[in-house]
């Protein structure tokens, strides 16, 4: 790593530090598949979501620290911290804190090939480490899904399949999640790209998870209702600075009325995309 890389790393890393004192929360995307595995496997990131409806709005700073473990095996944290403002005039309380923990394991059982796409397996563990009840449900939610993907000469695909067995909080019974997603990542040139994502789920999860490699990928603090099912859109543009880095941001459309804007980046720690 050239010391202009450093200096740069170090100042991206001071500012997601100080924008961790302001309101924050939720998940930063994945951008790179188990099987593109590198001398140095690991990316770390971080982001700002800003979402809004009628009642309140929601503020929040994902995390992210990955790591290949092999060429098929790759392992993710991703804390977060999350500020909840209810809108004057509404009831709603206020709430900030440190959001829930996720970590999540994706296998590449299939590698991808001419013909054929590849698959991933995903399992992800989301840990109650948020303190106050307006941001967690205190309770351990557990996802298991499924990626398929496949890369063209300008296009690539994702489709995604997420079924989520949801902690309930006592007295309040919620039901399990299931999720798809079809995520596309046009190449518009060699250092800008277009994503789009389509999400839909059905049940109480609270939280979108998305297709890995696109804006959707974001940790959503909204989520379908109790027994309720629920869209998004997500349309974005992702550019590589260099090698190592990558830079995102998107708007997120919701079929509540409800919107948010994200913006993310990535340094990865390898030899680069």
């Amino acid at each position: 790593m050239s010391g202009r890389e450093r200096s740069l790393l170090a100042w991206l890393m001071a500012a997601a530090l100080l924008m961790a004192a302001a309101p924050a929360g939720a998940r930063i995307l994945k951008t790179r598949r188990p099987g593109q595995y590198q001398e140095l496997a690991l990316t770390v990131g971080s982001g700002f979501e800003y979402e809004t409806d009628s009642e309140e709005s929601e503020y929040g700073y994902p995390f992210l620290l990955e790591y290949g473990l092999t060429e098929a095996l790759q392992l993710s944290v991703e804390p977060s911290f999350v500020a909840i403002r209810s809108k004057p005039g509404q009831l709603g309380d206020n709430a900030s804190g440190l959001g829930d923990l996720e970590t999540t394991l994706e296998w590449e059982f299939l590698s991808e090939r001419r013909y054929r796409p590849g698959l991933t397996g995903v399992g992800t563990v989301k840990w109650p480490t948020a303190a106050d009840p307006l941001i967690g449900t205190r309770e351990t939610d557990y996802s298991l899904g499924v990626d398929v993907s496949k890369e063209f000469v300008r296009c690539d695909l994702d489709l995604n399949g997420i079924y989520t067995f949801v902690g309930s909080p006592p007295g309040v019974p919620l039901d399990n999640t299931l999720e798809f997603s079809l995520a596309a990542e046009w190449h518009l040139t060699s250092g800008l790209d277009l994503e789009a994502e389509a999400v839909t789920a059905a049940g109480a999860s609270g939280r979108f998870h998305g297709a890995p490699g696109t804006l959707g990928g974001f940790g959503n603090l909204g989520g379908p209702e109790q027994g309720q099912s629920e869209s998004e859109f997500t349309l974005g543009l992702a550019e590589l600075l260099g090698q190592h880095l990558k830079l995102e941001e998107g708007a997120i459309v919701k079929s509540d009325g409800s919107w948010q804007a994200v913006f993310g980046w990535e340094w990865d720690f390898g030899e680069g995309r």
